[in-house]
């Protein structure tokens, strides 16, 4: 689907993650449909992802939001970023979008030379790509991401990235100006109820985890500093390093205290969230990309009311400074992760964090997001 359908502007969404878990490019979906768009995702083959599961996401909006997949062989490496840009381009080629959407670096190539001369084209940043931290070991592969960054990102017409650290990053780096969409959860009236089996599987009383399960998480350093006193570790995600992680965890004995959840669609995560005591959120500073990292789950913490343990950041103080609701660890020490958790847990921090957690979340709203997005989208 490319041309206008009923007179409505039309907009191409290239994605590589799973768009059934990708919470972010959901909600500007839906934005851009709210001001009229019809909109395309063009993503990968994944097994789990169909039209279906698309008007599953969005039951309202099933006549103004359609996916196609773009068959692929490979599903990592080089290989696989290489065959789905090509793929992307191909594709591109034979449609035309008034607005062509590329969520993150690993589509850009695509996005670029598939659109059309003189559109409107869009970048948005989910994170520092170049810098992260499964890059720090591979300096030649950051190489070619640099160069592709520095090549492409300044040809965008609108560039927008996660907060104002890495914008102004961004814009330094790129001389291009990049505005800021926070990751902020749309406000829900109604959550949806939890299946019986992850009811079951939930304890009174835990501590949790949510996101993606990749290098720098944090996670082994959480698994080594668990200790039997404390409520079970309760991991809502995916990755690369859920096998790894379970070996750790049955290695020091302590496979009993943690349960893992799996992937969690975004509709579901909020009702695990609020039953939580604390929420982690402890990533290894020594990747720029992690540095300058404000995720989804900061936000998600918030929203449920949830204090949280984090890392000490130069975004995170700055989010403390507005949302005091998180205690601030200078280091992943085991012991020191142990401490901040005991600490997080006494009554009196529960209920000046969870206040602070309330408060914020009146102001940081995804309602406001949406000022920004209408800069960039409107035509």
């Amino acid at each position: 689907m490319g041309q206008t359908l009923h007179n409505k502007p039309t907009c191409c969404v290239a994605i590589t993650n799973n768009y059934k878990y990708d919470q972010r490019v959901q909600k500007v979906v839906r934005y851009l449909v709210s001001i009229g768009y019809q909109i395309t995702i063009i993503g990968r083959n994944f097994p789990v992802l169909s039209q279906e599961d698309i008007d599953a996401i969005h039951p309202d909006l099933y006549d103004s939001v359609s996916i196609d997949l773009l068959s692929l062989n490979y599903s990592q490496g080089w290989r696989f970023y290489l065959e789905f840009n090509w793929k992307l381009w191909r594709h591109l080629r034979k449609q035309h979008y008034d607005v062509y959407l590329a969520n993150d670096l690993d589509t850009i190539l695509g996005v670029y030379h598939g659109s059309t001369r003189h559109t409107k084209r869009t970048f948005d940043a989910h994170e520092w790509f170049e810098e992260v931290d499964e890059l720090q070991i591979k300096p030649f592969v950051r190489w070619v991401w640099k160069t592709i960054a520095n090549r492409y990102i300044p040809k965008f017409t609108h560039c927008y990235t996660v907060n104002q650290g890495l914008a102004d990053t961004f814009s330094r780096a790129y001389s291009k100006d990049f505005a800021v969409v926070r990751n902020i959860p749309v406000s829900r009236d109604v959550e949806e109820a939890l299946p019986q089996a992850l009811q079951e599987a939930l304890p009174k009383k835990f501590i949790l985890y949510q996101g993606v399960i990749n290098s720098g998480r944090g996670l082994d350093q959480v698994i080594s500093a668990w200790k039997k006193d404390l409520p079970p570790l309760v991991i809502a995600g995916y990755g690369d390093e859920v096998d790894q992680l379970k070996r750790l965890a049955h290695q020091q004995g302590k496979s009993d205290q943690i349960i893992w959840l799996g992937r969690i669609t975004p509709g579901l995560l909020p009702s695990i969230t609020k039953r939580a005591l604390l929420g982690l959120h402890l990533l290894d500073t020594a990747s720029k990309n992690y540095r300058y990292s404000l995720a989804n789950k900061c936000f998600e913490y918030m929203h449920a009311g949830l204090p949280m343990l984090t890392v000490n950041t130069p975004i995170h103080k700055l989010l403390y400074e507005k949302a005091p609701y998180f205690l601030i660890l200078d280091n992943l020490k085991p012991e020191h992760i142990a401490q901040g958790i005991q600490r997080c847990l006494l009554a009196e921090s529960q209920q000046a964090m969870r206040q602070a957690a309330n408060k914020a979340k009146e102001n940081f709203t995804w309602v406001n997001e949406c000022h920004q997005l209408e800069s960039i989208y409107t035509l």
